[in-house]
């Protein structure tokens, strides 16, 4: 009796795993479904109940780090991102996330700083390279108005 039981208990745990991995997923699906139909609300309402379930997971971490960032939490964004970047395993994106961040915020030599240690882990991340030639670009440019600016004032 005791070998059934056991049995029917690890059958019983193997459900209760399954059934949590389904409804982890279908809250990713309906995060992302929200998200790309501006529904941010509804988007961080799904993404904080995969957190619940999986709060290590960084695509979960990612996301909420995303929500964030639009609306311009970006001290809370940067915490979910480096958070995101302890559990990631492809961590060239949380450091482009985190470039991002730091771009928007017109700091482009933290931007520039995280898209060099995304590209450092995955030479091939386009999106790594893409994004800080455009915060080097700015950055050069904020040099040179601010060159033009000195040269009327003096």
């Amino acid at each position: 009796m005791d070998e059934l039981t056991n049995h029917l208990n690890s059958i019983s745990e193997f459900l209760k795993q399954s059934s949590a991995k389904i409804k982890f997923i279908t809250l990713i699906k309906k995060a992302k479904q929200a998200y790309d139909n501006y529904d941010y609300d509804s988007g961080e309402e799904a993404l904080e109940k995969a957190y619940n379930i999986s709060p290590e997971n960084p695509v979960v971490l990612r996301g909420l780090g995303c929500i964030n960032q639009f609306r311009k939490n970006y001290d809370k964004a940067l915490e979910y991102y480096k958070k995101a970047l302890k559990y990631s395993e492809t961590k060239e994106i949380e450091y482009t996330l985190i470039g991002m961040l730091y771009y928007l915020q017109d700091n482009y030599d933290e931007a520039v700083e995280n898209f060099n240690k995304a590209i450092d882990i995955n030479d091939n991340y386009m999106e790594a390279y893409e994004a800080r030639n455009q915060a080097m670009l700015e950055n050069h440019i904020k040099i040179l108005d601010l060159q033009e600016s000195l040269k009327k004032y003096f």
